[in-house]
């Protein structure tokens, strides 16, 4: 009978092994073996390891490989025996990672670690530290004697014989060596083929399985760990929870005691801490997601949304009979974030925070890239590759490509989720440098298992200025509510775009639901399901509110008899058919997660039992299940909707009552449905006058200045930003020439600046300009006389100017562009609700292409003039993708605010070059 054995060094596909888990563990079942190691050199795919260990009921043993490089050949590991070991293996990959690869280093973190090593010089040095818990690596040291106690293991790069290529491939693609010894198996061994390698190696064969005995800890969640707070929530609370109504109360000491009896007490104390400090700060903070439907986080001020006013279950987003953390997602001002992150690593220490990790894999181009490459196939051949291959060579590398979609193929930063613990990060998780700071080895779902609670801080362009003042806004003020209804929400947070708008203008909001309600129908879920034409139908009146039964009247009263929210489930199953909250919650995961018509019919029958139990009948059940089955898969987060709701109503709070300080934060953004000239346009609709970039006024970015909008110096191309600080240090500036002689642009640099009219303040004409800033290029002593002064020529003409202007930072700030080159027009589009047929010139603001159920393509344009903005739709027998340009002139017919186009060509915009200006940036270049 062949002798048990674990294959030890398992090298995976997240390090320079060629086969992934799911095959991995295939073949151990296959093969009857029931533990094995894991030996990356990080540890990356460790979660993914451990969650299959665990399905397949196989010991997992986790290790590394330390690459070292003294010594040719030389093949050293360490196994983790327990948690000690573990913290320590987390320490030395931590410091691999840095690049520091130190013999002491190791030794001093040698306790709970097993040492193999085909090297008896290595063991020599290193097994001392390791407490007589070292071994010598066989096959790969053949020399045995009674110095080192031998093991048996082999290195596995792939786990059957015919994913050798595969292997080799993902050398090539990582630029690994490929290793390969003649005689030495790589491959995953059966329990015979083992013996016979190892036949005369009964000892090593031994060792082996009291290595497997040995080594017996898997990392995984031990109870929840948050750093240390001075204060614990209940503290906090009854600080914050005074003048509460008799409900407030409840639903505040239910909740209380969920999160209590979950363990996530200092988790919600640490987030109060953080908004706290922020607030210190100067940035305002506040949860997304299912996150504002906790009356604790409102009490704490975390959350702007009052979740006992919207009837928002606090299950659906801590439900007690769930055991995974809550997502407490928070959002920040985009310009803020990186500076808060800063902070957050001073105020707990840069070893106590770090970003978690985001495992990237190969999708099918990437894949068929990369094995091309590979295969020796240069980018340029790629983009011609059916010129240049053979039809045979096209398929092979398909075929390889194809095997490693699904691999790891780079590892990133996480966009936003960071982890801060008690002790020093690296004893619960391996960090790797990165630009954006440590990172840890681990993904989100990673950290978790080791029992870390990821942070969710994200950037929100358009995050509103007013949120730090909130508590002195009005949130029911009409006049807001009836500009809202106008659709004039250009630059408001999340109401700005066409479908939004559009839905606005229906709704006339009078609530934060109402607006809610506008941003979620418009979803890509709620859109596709239908629910968009029948609520707006029922907004009109076009078809009549109904209920599928008299006991969903409350769940689906807000969206009138509509199911829209994923909470709307959690209370149609409690309303209709008992279920607890918990337990609505747990039904909606399940139906979202059901994914075979087995697994639905299981849920059907849960409900139907738990409905009979209220005295209906299959008549009465049948309607109520199909609603909520219909939706399940495509309803949105309605604590969500509310919160956006809530901050896009003080975004038009904030443009109604002080649109100066609105349109400067919107523009200084960029981040908005629409690109900045479409802002500074509608800024221009709002009376607000634009002045153009100067060296002597202009901040970095747009500032008000005397009732106006000054443009930043960053909107200048070219500029670097050492030089717009450069500029902002020096300054005041005298003239041209103490300019160009003292901020020392580059030849580029100076003639973006001054196409920019950013210089037009000294008065001097632009060849005089394009002079001085060739004399401040040039040694004094080889300037010849005959360019000593400028030659007297005249300026060029306003046209060329603005012109370049346009081109340099985009936008015209005096005017609209239509004003100037387009002046005399008979229709504008603030004229076009009055008018069926139109002929309407504007320039392009954005536009969309769809494709129809007859896949053919349809446009969708945003356009503007100086007085208002307007959709056009484009249908497939009008559309044609080569005619859409900067200036259109478009006709067509008027219909629901938006103009359905029957003909539309580009219009030029004329530009009389003047060639004196075109000699003087040529000669500037030259210099």
């Amino acid at each position: 009978m062949a002798t048990p054995y674990t294959p030890l060094l398992y090298h995976s596909n997240y390090g320079v092994g060629g086969s992934d888990f799911k095959t991995l563990f295939k073949y151990l079942k296959k093969y009857n073996l029931n533990s094995c190691g894991i030996v990356d050199v990080t540890l990356f795919g460790l979660h993914e390891f451990i969650k299959y260990a665990k399905t397949y009921d196989i010991k997992p043993i986790i290790g590394t490989k330390i690459p070292f490089i003294e010594e040719a050949g030389s093949k050293t590991y360490l196994l983790i025996q327990n948690e000690n070991g573990y913290k320590n293996l987390c320490k030395i990959i931590t410091n691999i990672s840095f690049k520091n690869i130190d013999i002491n280093h190791i030794e001093e973190h040698a306790e709970g670690l097993v040492l193999l090593s085909n090297s008896k010089k290595m063991l020599k040095e290193l097994g001392p530290s390791f407490a007589m818990k070292y071994y010598l690596l066989l096959p790969y040291h053949s020399i045995i004697d009674n110095t080192f106690p031998p093991v048996a293991a082999n290195e596995i790069f792939y786990v059957s014989k015919k994913e050798k290529t595969l292997y080799k491939l993902m050398c090539a693609i990582k630029d690994n060596a490929y290793e390969h010894k003649p005689g030495m198996p790589n491959n995953l061994l059966q329990r015979e083929k083992f013996s016979r390698v190892f036949a005369d190696y009964p000892t090593a064969v031994r060792n082996n399985i009291r290595l497997t005995e040995m080594c017996d800890y898997i990392p995984e969640n031990r109870g929840w760990i948050f750093p240390a707070s001075n204060q614990d929530l209940s503290e906090i609370i009854r600080s914050n929870s005074r003048n509460l109504t008799s409900k407030e109360r409840r639903r505040l000491d239910y909740e209380y005691r969920v999160v209590v009896d979950t363990g996530f007490a200092p988790h919600f104390s640490l987030v109060y801490h953080l908004k706290e400090f922020a607030l210190q700060k100067g940035i305002g903070m506040n949860v997304r997601g299912s996150a504002a439907s906790s009356f604790i986080l409102y009490a704490l001020g975390l959350s702007i949304t009052n979740p006992l006013k919207h009837n928002l279950p606090f299950e659906r987003f801590l439900n007690p009979q769930r055991s995974e953390p809550p997502d407490i997602d928070v959002d920040v001002e985009f310009n803020q974030r990186e500076r808060l992150i800063k902070e957050i690593y001073k105020k707990f220490g840069s070893d106590h925070v770090a970003h978690i990790s985001v495992v990237n894999r190969f999708k099918r181009r990437a894949s068929f890239r990369e094995t091309a490459r590979a295969c020796g196939i240069s980018p340029r051949e790629l983009r011609n590759i059916k010129n240049h291959l053979e039809e045979k060579t096209i398929q092979d590398i398909h075929d390889m490509s194809e095997s490693i979609i699904g691999y790891p193929h780079y590892f990133s930063c996480h966009p936003s989720g960071i982890v801060i613990t008690p002790k020093t990060i690296c004893n619960y998780v391996p960090l790797y440098p990165s630009p954006a700071d440590q990172v840890t080895h681990l993904d989100k779902d990673g950290v978790e298992m080791v029992g870390l609670v990821k942070i969710d801080i994200l950037g929100v362009r358009g995050f509103p200025e007013l949120y730090l003042s909130k508590e002195k806004i009005d949130f029911n003020d009409p006049k807001v509510y009836q500009f809202i209804g106008t659709a004039k929400t250009l630059g408001c947070f999340q109401i700005e775009s066409p479908m939004v708008r559009y839905m606005l203008k229906r709704i006339k909001p009078k609530t934060a639901m109402d607006i809610a309600n506008a941003i979620a129908i418009i979803r890509p879920g709620p859109a596709q399901g239908g629910m968009k034409e029948r609520f707006l139908k029922r907004i009109k009146g076009e078809e009549r509110i109904e209920y599928p039964h008299p006991k969903l009247r409350n769940a689906l009263y807000d969206t009138l008899g509509i199911p829209v929210y994923q909470e709307q489930i959690l209370q149609i199953a409690h309303d209709f058919a008992h279920f607890s909250l918990s337990e609505g919650d747990m039904l909606r995961r399940a139906m979202t997660k059901a994914r075979n018509p087995n697994s639905m019919k299981d849920l059907k029958e849960i409900f139907f039992s738990k409905a009979k139990t209220m005295g209906y009948r299959d008549k009465d059940i049948e309607p109520v299940w199909d609603r909520i089955r219909s939706f399940s898969s495509f309803g949105f987060n309605k604590a969500h909707s509310i919160t956006y709701a809530t901050l896009a109503y003080l975004s038009a709070y904030q443009k109604f009552y002080e649109p100066l300080k609105f349109f400067c934060q919107v523009i200084n953004n960029k981040g908005g449905y629409y690109p900045t000239g479409a802002y500074i346009n509608e800024a221009r609709r709002w009376g607000i006058s634009i002045l153009a970039p100067d060296v002597n006024k202009s901040e970095e970015k747009f500032t008000v200045f005397k009732s106006s909008l000054l443009t930043g110096l960053d909107e200048i191309r070219e500029l670097s930003t050492g030089t717009i600080k450069r500029i902002m240090k020096l300054r005041p500036f005298k003239d041209g020439r103490d300019f160009f002689y003292r901020a020392r642009p580059s030849i580029d640099e100076g003639i973006s600046l001054i196409k920019s009219k950013s210089l037009d303040a000294f008065k001097h004409t632009w060849p005089e300009l394009y002079f001085l800033l060739l004399d401040s290029k040039i040694p004094r002593e080889t300037i010849p006389d005959f360019i000593e002064k400028p030659p007297k020529i005249s300026d060029f003409n306003s046209e060329v100017k603005l012109l370049d202007q346009l081109k340099t930072i985009e936008f015209i700030p005096e005017k609209h562009i239509l004003e100037i080159f387009y002046p005399k027009r008979n229709v504008y589009i603030s004229d076009l609700p009055k008018k069926r047929g139109a002929r309407i010139i504007g320039t392009l603001i954005t536009r969309r292409t769809i494709r129809t159920r007859n896949n053919k393509l349809m446009c969708f344009l945003t356009i503007d003039d100086e007085t208002d903005i307007l959709e056009v739709v484009i249908f497939p027998d009008k559309y044609n993708s080569g005619k859409i340009g900067p200036v259109m002139q478009i006709v067509g017919t008027m219909q629901d605010d938006s103009l359905i186009a029957d003909a539309y060509t580009i219009l030029p915009i004329t530009q009389n070059r003047v060639e004196e200006r075109i000699t003087y940036e040529r000669f500037a270049h030259r210099a």
